[in-house]
């Protein structure tokens, strides 16, 4: 059984994940390659609240290599000088992971 607390997590995430995909599309300095890598991170964050697979199931092998937090955490650092407020998004994104057990 979902608590409140996971519920209201499982929200803040999805919010986070489409203010993400929102600065992805708005944002003509990020790489091609980057939006792609992100774009499915977002897809797979998604499929995983949707269906609770584990996460090695639901992204792919380029992400799992590197791992989920560390590619968002690279990525935050990447961009924390020329795309601040999607740097600030990744961190929001980590923040709520860890505060999910993810």
């Amino acid at each position: 059984m979902v608590t409140s607390e996971e519920h209201e997590q499982r929200n803040e995430l999805k919010n986070r994940l489409e203010d993400l995909q929102e600065q992805l599309v708005k944002s003509s300095h990020v790489s091609a390659a980057d939006k792609d890598l992100l774009g499915k991170m977002v897809m797979g964050i998604l499929h995983l609240e949707d269906v609770q697979q584990p996460m090695a199931e639901t992204i792919t092998p380029a992400i799992n290599e590197l791992g989920l937090r560390d590619t968002l955490e690279q990525k935050s650092l990447e961009y924390e000088s020329e795309h601040p407020k999607l740097a600030f998004i990744l961190r929001q994104i980590l923040d709520v992971l860890a505060r999910m057990g993810i």
